[in-house]
């Protein structure tokens, strides 16, 4: 009867374990193809917080991979993005550089980010402008998000 309390107990914490693992799996909604001068870009919607006074700040991760990344033996980088919703201006809080896609692999060093990086910005052309503040800020102007 013993060996069959064991069983059942081994069987329920694999189950859980199971369960744990594929809901921890991120979403990453593609927002960028890439291309020889721009990386394909991925925003993580399960990372997304609200922050700032009145939570009009989202704060969400950004994961950039592609040939066009610098520099030279970084295959992708996992940025910490914080936007604006109110004012439409966005900044990046801090980045970390792999050698593998995916955020996978040994750590790159890179330079500190200087203050001008972390001040608040204009939203860039690109899907890191308006789409994403689009999709994480309801209520901003979609006019950019039917490319």
């Amino acid at each position: 009867m013993q060996f069959g309390m064991k069983s059942i107990s081994h069987y329920s914490v694999s189950m859980v374990l199971v369960l744990i693992c594929t809901t921890a799996g991120a979403e990453w909604k593609k927002i960028a193809n890439g291309n020889g001068q721009e990386p394909e870009q991925y925003i993580e919607m399960d990372s997304v917080k609200q922050t700032g006074p009145m939570a009009i700040y989202r704060q969400v991760n950004v994961l950039s991979q592609g040939g066009a990344l610098l520099p030279k033996g970084v295959s992708s980088k996992l940025s910490l993005y914080e936007y604006d919703c109110m004012n439409s201006k966005f900044r990046v809080l801090k980045t970390s550089a792999y050698i593998e896609t995916w955020a996978a692999g040994d750590k790159v060093v890179l330079h500190s980010p200087t203050q001008a990086s972390k001040d608040w910005q204009d939203l860039p052309p690109q899907a890191l402008g308006q789409i994403a503040l689009s999709m994480l800020c309801p209520g901003t102007e979609q006019s950019e998000v039917s490319k």
